[in-house]
């Protein structure tokens, strides 16, 4: 009937200048973070001993723990201030990390070359960048579906478009294990670090730059009403509250 709502073609999908920014921003992203994590193990593994493979265990769990707080932040707040303010502090932690990290791989060289095995507090700070990994993961992974939905609203395509988006971050992380491995074989971890982290820059400044607020307006203004009414009546309980209560006078 002329009532029944029909779904958007998939090619009118694939044109969207929007998704498709969304998906080399997926891919170049995932290309540049998914190889950080390994190479990080590495550094705290290699030469270390038993003490160096327990370091890099502990990355996975220190990104764990902060990877479902950002994303517990995310679902609580990205209605609130909207997707692109917090999409861009979990594509930005990428390149700072990246940053440290080779510091702190320069640092570690320069003790070997001395022949003075690394110290412990090198190896913590090593290990607290992964809260930065943790910030990355939890952000992109709760955002990106976000994104997605916003994206392919009204389009009766969310399914096809979640498939692209996920198909483009799988793309990605294949070519950056394969890519960051090779470029520490070949020139060393802290060049791996460096060209990762101007990798990563791509996609956020293509977030900054080229990708619109994705979060309906008319959805912000009902949470923002509902942000209200929920104060004013909190003030009225208050008020009726203390209007309640019995007037002692004091002499």
């Amino acid at each position: 009937s002329a009532t029944t709502p029909h779904a958007d073609t998939p090619m009118s999908i694939i044109r969207d200048p929007i998704l498709l920014t969304f998906l080399v921003l997926c891919f170049l992203f995932h290309m540049s973070n998914g190889t950080v994590l390994p190479l990080v193990m590495q550094t705290l593994a290699i030469g270390e001993g038993s003490s160096g493979i327990l370091f890099s265990g502990f990355c996975i769990i220190v990104a764990q723990m902060f990877m479902v707080l950002s994303a517990k932040i995310c679902g609580d707040f990205s209605v609130k201030y909207g997707r692109k303010p917090l999409f861009l502090i979990g594509l930005f932690s990428v390149p700072i990390r990246c940053a440290i990290l080779a510091g702190l791989t320069t640092v570690k060289n320069n003790f070997e070359a001395a022949g003075i095995a690394s110290p412990l507090w090198l190896q913590l700070v090593t290990l607290s960048t992964q809260i930065l990994d943790g910030v990355g993961a939890g952000v992109f992974g709760t955002m990106y579906i976000l994104v997605t939905s916003d994206i392919s609203g009204g389009t009766g395509r969310f399914s096809m478009t979640l498939g692209m988006t996920t198909a483009a971050m799988s793309i990605g992380g294949t070519v950056s294990g394969y890519l960051g491995q090779a470029i520490a074989q070949d020139m060393g971890y802290r060049t791996a670090f460096i060209v990762l982290g101007f990798m990563s820059a791509v996609p956020a400044l293509l977030y900054l730059f080229f990708m619109p607020e994705t979060l309906p307006a008319h959805v912000r203004e009902d949470a923002a009403n509902k942000a209200l009414k929920k104060m004013t009546s909190i003030a009225e309980n208050d008020e009726e509250n203390a209007a309640q209560k019995p007037y002692v006078e004091l002499t």
